[in-house]
């Protein structure tokens, strides 16, 4: 079973399942192609080296603007999730209510308060469910 990498798609082509290669495959090992999957899932990115051999480097440092991309993404995640809290009908005291309530704007405080430095943001903590 012969194996390629692609400099260009960044990718890897088997023959045996592969009938078509961007023009710039070049020979991997089944071994070396392993190694560097394993290293895909401990989140580094493959991607060609100077020769157009496929290397593991780590991705470049995201920007705040990525990060508070991913803040409010998963602000919103953590909003959704605790939608039930404020329901009409959701079987809380007023005080676990109120509890809710403040995590809820808390949330939505979240990327006004920390927009400088997105990556040193301090979760709010969920109230407990009942």
């Amino acid at each position: 079973m012969p194996l390629y990498f692609s400099p260009s798609t960044r990718g890897f082509y088997d023959a045996d399942i592969h009938v078509d290669f961007p023009a710039d495959v070049r020979p991997v090992t089944a071994q070396r192609r392993e190694e560097l999957l394993a290293q895909g899932q401990l989140g580094r990115i493959i991607m060609p080296d100077e020769n157009g051999d496929p290397v593991a480097v780590d991705p470049p440092p995201l920007d705040n603007a990525d990060l508070l991309r991913r803040l409010r993404e998963k602000r919103d995640r953590l909003l959704r999730e605790s939608d039930f809290a404020v329901l009409p009908d959701a079987p809380f005291t007023a005080t676990r209510r109120a509890e809710w309530t403040a995590y809820r704007q808390a949330l939505r405080d979240l990327p006004e308060s920390c927009s400088e430095d997105p990556g040193a943001a301090i979760w709010p903590v969920a109230p407990a469910a009942l």
